[in-house]
């Protein structure tokens, strides 16, 4: 290499020109130019991100679908935990009776029908009042309680109350199936309740505790709405109502409370479940603060 300046001969490795000490001018490296976003990368990018939010969707998705599972389930275990299974002793094993009842009140005041309560219940019967196992409809918990029916009024609407008074205790085991006092799972209409309106053909569901099933554990059956009598306060439903049912729950598709299963109306090919609308449940009610107030 020689100095361009003087012309004098430069060892390699040289920065400067030892006669004249000049800078020595050093060729540059070039290297080729090129661009990130290549053809064949902007495709190979585009299926990545393409994927990418695909997968991302089908997350969202997928969280929105288990949160929705979720809400419902709870939602079908909180409506299940209110429904009870009530047995009455009467005079005679003859006599005893037994059948569904829903928890109105967190101190475990349950409404039910009448029928299921043998008669002179106010003086002599003592009852047993099942709560389940919401998960699984197996019985759980096991209260006494006393009947209240309300002469009268109790026949004329079919319903009554039992309210718990103490937990089980076997005194052969020695175990208590509960604790007492305690609050108790109270159905709320309030968290599912968006009408007033039964509408004929839309969803009910039906909780109880059927003689078919075995009378023991908590047994949901579906149907529509088949018929409407207004005049008489009744429900008509193509969901199955057997002997137990009764004093239940009926709920629409939202877990709102249209009625209390009361009974059956068939013939020889088919039969419907008859459901006490929330009019009578109402009026019943209604009539019960009368006389309360009337007798203060």
């Amino acid at each position: 290499m020689f100095c361009k300046s003087c012309g004098n001969q430069i060892a390699d490795g040289m920065r400067f020109c030892t006669k004249c000490g000049k800078g020595v001018e050093l060729e540059k490296s070039h290297k080729k130019s090129t661009k990130f976003f290549t053809k064949k990368k902007l495709i190979i990018f585009g299926i990545i991100v393409i994927v990418l939010a695909a997968a991302i969707a089908a997350f969202a998705y997928y969280e929105k679908e288990n949160n929705s599972i979720s809400a419902t389930d709870k939602k079908d275990q909180e409506i299940a935990s209110s429904v009870v299974n009530i047995y009455c002793n009467g005079k005679t094993d003859e006599d005893s009776s037994g059948g569904s009842g829903t928890i109105l009140t967190e101190e475990g005041l349950i409404l039910t029908n009448a029928h299921i309560i043998p008669e002179g219940a106010e003086d002599t019967v003592s009852c047993l009042v099942i709560l389940p196992d919401p998960t699984n409809g197996s019985p759980d918990e096991i209260y006494t309680a006393y009947p209240i029916v309300v002469p009268d009024l109790s026949e004329k609407y079919d319903l009554a109350f039992v309210k718990v008074d103490d937990v089980f205790y076997d005194h052969e085991e020695g175990k208590a199936y509960g604790e007492y006092p305690k609050v108790f799972p109270a159905y709320d209409p309030n968290k599912y309740c968006k009408t007033g309106d039964v509408k004929l053909g839309e969803s009910v569901r039906i909780y109880g505790y059927p003689a078919i099933s075995g009378g023991y554990a908590l047994t949901i059956t579906d149907g529509v709405v088949s018929s409407l009598m207004p005049d008489e306060g009744l429900i008509f439903t193509s969901a199955k109502i057997s002997h137990g049912n009764s004093g239940g729950l009926a709920v629409d598709q939202y877990g709102c409370r249209i009625g209390v299963p009361a009974m059956v109306n068939g013939d020889d090919y088919e039969s419907l479940g008859i459901i006490i609308s929330n009019d009578l449940i109402y009026e019943f009610i209604d009539e019960l603060q009368k006389l309360y107030d009337d007798e203060k």
